[in-house]
């Protein structure tokens, strides 16, 4: 649709030219037309704006070509343009005058005006008929009102609602035969927890291959004797002592506790610490910053997300810099010559209880006894890690009222009852005297749900009598186990024998 510009100049087309003479005169609008004079100045200005209609409606015409107008109107449009012509050659809207020859009664000025204006109009809106013109915001508000229209066929969508009658969501990632062992109650909003087995990590699933377990096993024997501390190294310490050394472990475990860090974090700091005190000595002011600094070197060891450097500052109280525990982080490292990679008492823990399947309530058990150990470097310096574990897990079942050692522990661990006894009888006196001690943060750690609360089971009461009685019995059992599986084959064989004898 072609879009039409009128053109309004007033101080040019307001001014007609004369009808008559030599020279062009130029004459206000409004004393053109004595009628409009008498009516006023309101009568003058209506005047001017029906002029000013006409002419913008007689540019418009001028710009409609035939082929917009039907045949039937365009002489209806002619007439009109002629009319339009004739007015403003004339100057003004030619009025019946008063009292004229045909007898028509005479009117007010004012109400010819009206009478006048009225005809015009009546012109112009039969000629604005025969064309339409495009109105941008008409077509805005019809789209609108279609939309109004669609959306009323559409039904409202209320809130997003629970789907009832559904207790397992099956998702692209979800397992059809295998359920989480969160379990969420729908109805009461609580999240229930199944007793379900600890899932093992990538670490225990490697040890459950059986054809590697025993070569895993021979191999961490021989790593834990090749970095070990020297058992009797706080001799040689002149400021420091095994009080304070225990105060710095239990510190350390509350430090752990705070930042949900593993508890293998733990005992690899513990070693390191005992490492680098085998071969430098320390004031007691610098402890606890040997004991930061390998806790932070375990933590970027073990963790996945081990904490900055400016959280092992604040757990200080800042009584260190960030300077200073990067320091001693390199020293550190320079004493154990980068090997960090050490078999702990939890390592071996985990495989024994992998390799014999051990119930998890066994398995936290051992590791309790285990890291209340970490607490005392006298004896347990003495003891490589293997050992502390394999007592730790004889002392657990015996606590449990299993039996402390089978056959298959003996065959699978490598270690015989008998050979265990020291480890076992220190490890019953530090388990029965964690109650009194002082330091209790390895106590309320253990206390907790998540390790099944084994730190309030009783610890067994064991002496060397009953332990030699225990040992008597192992050993009286697997004798009559082994002379009965020989008769066993022995009478097989006789079977056998008498068979083919009598075929």
């Amino acid at each position: 649709m072609a879009t039409f510009r009128v053109h309004e100049d007033l101080e040019k087309e307001n001014r007609l030219n004369a009808p008559a003479g030599g020279k062009k005169a130029t004459v206000p609008l409004g004393t053109l037309n004595p009628v409009v004079a008498q009516a006023g100045k309101n009568q003058a200005l209506q005047t001017g704006t029906l002029l000013q209609q006409q002419r913008t409606m007689f540019s418009v015409l001028n710009n409609v070509q035939p082929g917009n107008v039907p045949n039937a109107e365009k002489a209806q449009v002619k007439e009109a343009k002629g009319k339009l012509q004739h007015q403003r050659a004339a100057g003004a809207v030619l009025l019946p005058k008063v009292g004229d020859e045909n007898g028509i009664e005479q009117k007010a000025p004012g109400l010819q005006a009206k009478v006048a204006q009225k005809s015009v109009v009546t012109v112009t809106s039969e000629v604005l008929q025969a064309f339409q013109v495009y109105d941008e915001s008409k077509e805005n508000l019809t789209h609108l009102n279609v939309a109004k229209r669609e959306e009323v066929h559409h039904e409202k969508r209320g809130p997003l609602q629970e789907i009832k009658n559904v207790d397992l969501l099956e998702t692209p990632m979800s397992v059809s035969e295998s359920y989480s062992p969160m379990s969420v109650d729908k109805s009461s909003g609580v999240i229930v927890v199944e007793d379900v087995p600890i899932p093992r990590n990538d670490r225990e699933r490697f040890y459950e291959v059986e054809d590697y377990q025993q070569d895993i096993l021979m191999y961490l024997k021989e790593a834990e004797r090749r970095n070990r501390p020297k058992p009797g190294y706080m001799q040689k310490q002149t400021d420091i002592t095994h009080s304070m050394r225990t105060i710095l472990v239990d510190w350390l475990v509350e430090v752990s506790e705070e930042y949900k860090l593993h508890g293998e974090t733990l005992a690899l700091a513990v070693s390191y610490i005992d490492r680098f005190l085998s071969f430098m000595s320390v004031v007691r002011a610098k402890l606890q910053l040997v004991g930061t600094a390998a806790l932070f070197i375990a933590a970027k060891y073990e963790e996945i997300y081990p904490p900055d450097v400016g959280e092992f500052v604040y757990i200080t109280d800042d009584t260190y810099t960030k300077t200073q525990v990067l320091r001693m982080e390199q020293l550190i490292l320079k004493v154990l010559s980068f090997d960090l990679t050490v078999p702990t008492s939890l390592v071996f823990t985990n495989l024994y209880c992998v390799m014999n399947d051990l119930p998890d309530k066994v398995k936290f058990l051992t590791m309790y006894i285990c890291e209340l150990s970490l607490l005392d470097a006298d004896p347990y310096l003495t003891y490589v890690q293997s050992e502390i574990a394999a007592g730790a897990l004889a002392l657990a079942r015996r606590a449990l009222d299993l039996p402390m050692w089978s056959k298959m522990l003996e065959n699978n661990i490598g270690y015989r009852l008998s050979a265990l006894k020291n480890i076992i009888l220190d490890l019953s006196k530090t388990h029965n005297a964690a109650a009194s001690i002082q330091q209790q943060a390895i106590q309320e750690k253990y206390k907790s749900k998540t390790y099944k609360e084994v730190a309030f089971l009783p610890a067994a009461i064991l002496t060397e009598d009953t332990f030699d009685k225990i040992c008597d019995l192992l050993s009286t059992s697997s004798t009559t186990a082994a002379l009965s599986s020989n008769q066993q084959g022995k009478d097989i064989a006789a079977e056998q024998k008498n068979s083919l004898v009598f075929v």
